[in-house]
């Protein structure tokens, strides 16, 4: 009987802790009101292409179910927002004198602070200096920034002074460049690393702000949760994370939420299926520069790792309600 309960306990404790995968890998399966309150999020931070993106989703979802009670919500949020992009196109593109805290300044006048190595799809820069469409390889960004990753886009960008740390975001994601080490992440999911040790990088979310540091090289993955915290996958290194006075400590193959709270409990992620699957991975032509040390790492936690389920974590709207799912084997 004791051994039975014991497994039970087991089993239990290894599905609620094993492996991520559902943000970065594209299985989350987003509600209605989620996908409607992230246009409605952009709309308001006037990234109104990501926006109207989002609501024309949320409209898709909706389209047969003529009763749904956000559809009228929906219908409305577009036309809103489809107003407000032909006003601020029409505003970018007069050439009447303002005073100079109101005009964005000219694109001559960007520093380069940021360099683009890889980048495809569609990708935005918006504030501070004239608007940018459509970013390309070799192009450098500001701080001060905002970029929005449009869905089927990607980036992959770089402190351009002292190569501090280097970024990827794909799909549908919106940061502030808010200094050389200091990121605002609005959404979306990333795979940041550098190649020095002893760097820090603080990083912000709607209500989590997380400073991460290591006296080693290190890589990670971040995700923004629908409650406002963050999500933390150690990749490479031996990674520390400060979040209101209190530190938490992740090693390639473990997960952990950055929440308003406070952190949550680790979890295991399992890496082999991580590099198989996640877009932040492998879907840019140029592979990571530490794509090798990683596969050293995954094969020596899949020796380490017996027993394993294949299941993922998704989001989280609370400190305990995480979303588990278990997939069959093959």
């Amino acid at each position: 009987m004791g051994i039975a309960l014991g497994y039970r306990v087991y089993i239990a404790s290894v599905l609620y802790s094993c492996l991520l995968l559902l943000g970065f890998i594209g299985f989350a399966q987003e509600s209605v009101d989620e996908v409607y309150q992230l246009g409605i999020q952009l709309e308001r931070e006037k990234e109104y292409d990501g926006a109207l993106w989002e609501l024309n989703k949320a409209m898709g979802m909706v389209k047969q179910n003529y009763n749904h009670p956000l559809r009228e919500k929906i219908e409305e949020a577009i036309r809103v927002t489809k107003g407000k992009m032909v006003v601020a196109r029409y505003a970018s593109r007069r050439k009447v004198s303002q005073q100079a805290g109101d005009a964005l300044d000219i694109l001559e006048h960007e520093p380069k602070d940021f360099r683009i190595s890889q980048v495809f799809g569609a990708v935005l820069a918006r504030k501070i200096w004239e608007n940018r469409d459509r970013l390309e390889e070799d192009d450098f960004i500001g701080v001060g920034r905002t970029v929005t990753v449009l869905p089927k886009g990607g980036i992959e960008m770089e402190e351009n002074q002292n190569r501090n740390f280097c970024l990827r975001s794909v799909e549908a994601a919106s940061f502030t460049l808010t200094t050389r080490n200091q990121l605002s992440l609005h959404s979306g999911s990333y795979c940041i690393h550098t190649l020095y040790g002893g760097t820090s990088l603080n990083i912000s979310s709607a209500f989590a702000d997380l400073q991460v540091k290591s006296e080693q090289p290190y890589a990670f993955m971040v995700g923004v949760t629908t409650n406002g915290g963050m999500k933390i996958i150690g990749l490479l290194g031996r990674i520390s994370l400060l979040m209101n006075g209190k530190e938490q400590e992740v090693v390639p193959g473990q997960l952990v939420f950055c929440l308003p709270s406070g952190f949550s409990r680790k979890m295991d992620v399992e890496l082999n299926t991580l590099m198989l699957t996640s877009k932040l991975l492998n879907s840019f032509k140029k592979p990571l520069v530490f794509e090798k040390k990683l596969q050293q790492q995954a094969l020596l936690q899949a020796l380490r790792t017996q027993n394993r389920y294949r299941t993922t974590v998704g989001d989280v709207r609370g400190n305990k309600n995480f979303e588990v799912k278990v997939f069959p084997e093959d």
